[in-house]
C-alpha cells in the first residue's frame, strides 16, 4: 500500500516548467498561426488528460507510451523548429509489452531542458528501446551539452529513479554517460 501510494503521489505531480513552457509558445502562435496553436493547444490538452485520467495506473502497453511521447514531441518541435530532429527506434516485438507508464516523457524533456537548450542547429535526440534475453533496454541519447560531473536529478529525473526503484526494486539498472555518446540507459525487466 505504501508502494502504491507513492507511485500515485508521483504520478500526480505535473511538471509547471512544461506546462509553462507549452503555454508560452501557443501564446507567441495565436496571432503568427492560430492553425499551429490550436494544433499545440489539442495536443496538450490530450497529454494532460492521459496524465490525469491514468493517475491510478503505474503501467501501460510500450505502444500507449510512444504514442504520448509523440504527443508530447509534437508540442516540442512547435518550440524548436527546426533545431532538433528527433528519433524513436522501438523493437516492434515490445510494442504490447507492460511499460512504466510516463517513464519517456520525463527523460526526454531532460535531455531538451538540460542537453539541447541551447543548441541552434543539428541537434538530436533519440530514443530507442531494444530486446535482450529477458530485458528491455531503454536509451535517450542527445548531442547536447554533457552530464555535469556531479549531477544533481532534479524532479524529471527524481521522480523517474524513484518510479523505477518502486516497480522495480532491486531488478532495474540506470547508466548515464557522455562517451562515447551521451545517454542515459535504463535496464528493466520483461515481465512486470
Amino acid at each position: 500500500l505504501k508502494t502504491e501510494a507513492e507511485l500515485q503521489a508521483l504520478q500526480s505531480k505535473i511538471n509547471p516548467h512544461f506546462l509553462y513552457n507549452a503555454l508560452n509558445a501557443i501564446t507567441s502562435l495565436i496571432h503568427e498561426d492560430p492553425d499551429k496553436a490550436e494544433d499545440m493547444t489539442i495536443k496538450l490538452s490530450k497529454l494532460f488528460r492521459y496524465s490525469i485520467n491514468s493517475q491510478h495506473e503505474n503501467f501501460c502497453s510500450l505502444q500507449e507510451e510512444i504514442d504520448i511521447l509523440n504527443t508530447y514531441l509534437a508540442i516540442e518541435k512547435v518550440r524548436f523548429a527546426d533545431r532538433i530532429n528527433f528519433d524513436i527506434d522501438t523493437d516492434n516485438t515490445l510494442s504490447h509489452m507492460q511499460f512504466p507508464r510516463f517513464l519517456l516523457q520525463p527523460l526526454v524533456e531532460n535531455a531538451l531542458k538540460h542537453g539541447l537548450k541551447d543548441t541552434a542547429e543539428n541537434g538530436l535526440l533519440a530514443v530507442k528501446v531494444i530486446k535482450e534475453d529477458n530485458q528491455a533496454h531503454i536509451f535517450v541519447r542527445d548531442n547536447g551539452s554533457p552530464f555535469p560531473t556531479e549531477l544533481i536529478a532534479g524532479y524529471g529525473l527524481q521522480s523517474t529513479f524513484d518510479k523505477l526503484t518502486l516497480l522495480y526494486p532491486n531488478s532495474h539498472e540506470i547508466e548515464m554517460s557522455n562517451e562515447p555518446i551521451k545517454q542515459i540507459k535504463i535496464t528493466i525487466p520483461l515481465s512486470a
